[in-house]
Order: structure tokens, then C-alpha cells, then sequence
């Protein structure tokens, strides 16, 4: 079975993100298949790449201002 959202923050694939190359796939021992999108990827890298549990992600406080 395959998610359609990010397991992480929530974020929802769309049929542009089926094209790209952005998600990252995390396959389970029971054959499911999790896609990270690419934000939680970058930030999760490194429990990604050696194999450790994957935390939810926090929401960012709202500040009403775009990053510069």
C-alpha cells in the first residue's frame, strides 16, 4: 500500500510530484511504501540515510511574513 501524503508534516502528492523526482520513498518490512516530500527529506536526512525512526515534524510558528 502507498501513501499519498507525507508521513511526516502531511503534505499531499500531486501529479506534478508524480513526475518529479523530489519524494523520497521509505519502504516498510510488511511491503507498504511512504513517500517523504522534499522538504521533510532534507530535514530528516540523516536519520533517512543510517536507517533510524523518522519524527513528525513540528509546525513552524506563523509569523504573516515571507523569508526574504
Amino acid at each position: 500500500m502507498e501513501t499519498s501524503s507525507c508521513p511526516l508534516c502531511g503534505l499531499h502528492r500531486t501529479i506534478a510530484d508524480l513526475r518529479a523526482l523530489a519524494w523520497t520513498s521509505q519502504h516498510a518490512p510488511d511491503g507498504s511504501v511512504s513517500w517523504i516530500c522534499p522538504a521533510c527529506t532534507r530535514a530528516q536526512l540523516f536519520a533517512i540515510e543510517a536507517g533510524l525512526p523518522l519524527e513528525r515534524a513540528q509546525p513552524l510558528p506563523w509569523t504573516g511574513r515571507r523569508a526574504a
